[in-house]
């Protein structure tokens, strides 16, 4: 038989004690030791080894959803900025009118003055809710938005006497 390397000789005092054990014992000792050994391994490394595993594989899906959905709102983006067209300060009249008259708002205007590009637009009684309506489809179908905006409450509920300032 050959001789064992250094690292694998049991100890001086188990040698001792083994030798004095028959036959079945030692190999009773030796496979305790291989069970023993086979539960390190398993605990201390492949346990360790499948957790990290399952962590990676639950983080690389929560990542790759977050990557689609980040693909996703830059295709929107480009595709919007793609079909937003531009338009020339002279549209910008055109689009008001249009948006007041679409909105049934051109009556209620009581002045309508452009100055620098700018639209200043009075209204002596809107009600909120058809202001709001307006100043959402301003900004949605006209680029246009409310750069400044004086809102004084009336008499009649729900209605205000607005100022607002319109640019692109």
């Amino acid at each position: 038989m050959a001789a064992l390397p250094a690292a694998l000789r049991a100890p001086a005092p188990v040698a001792r004690w083994l030798a004095g054990k028959s036959r079945s014992e030692r190999r009773t000792v030796a496979a305790i030791a291989i069970a023993i050994g086979v539960a390190v391994v398993w605990l201390g490394l492949w346990q360790p080894l499948r957790r990290d595993a399952d962590a990676l594989r639950v983080a690389r899906d929560a990542n790759a959803s977050a990557l689609a959905a980040a693909r996703k709102m830059t295709e929107e983006a480009a595709g919007l900025a793609r079909a937003t067209p531009a338009s020339t300060p002279a549209d910008a009249r055109a689009v008001l009118e249009r948006i007041l008259a679409q909105q049934n708002l051109r009556t209620a205007v009581t002045q309508l003055d452009w100055q620098e590009g700018r639209a200043r637009v009075v209204f002596a009684a809107i009600s909120y809710d058809a202001l709001v309506a307006l100043l959402e489809t301003l900004q949605r179908d006209g680029n246009l938005r409310a750069v400044d905006a004086a809102l004084t409450a009336r008499v009649e509920p729900g209605t205000v006497r607005a100022e607002i300032t319109l640019a692109r």
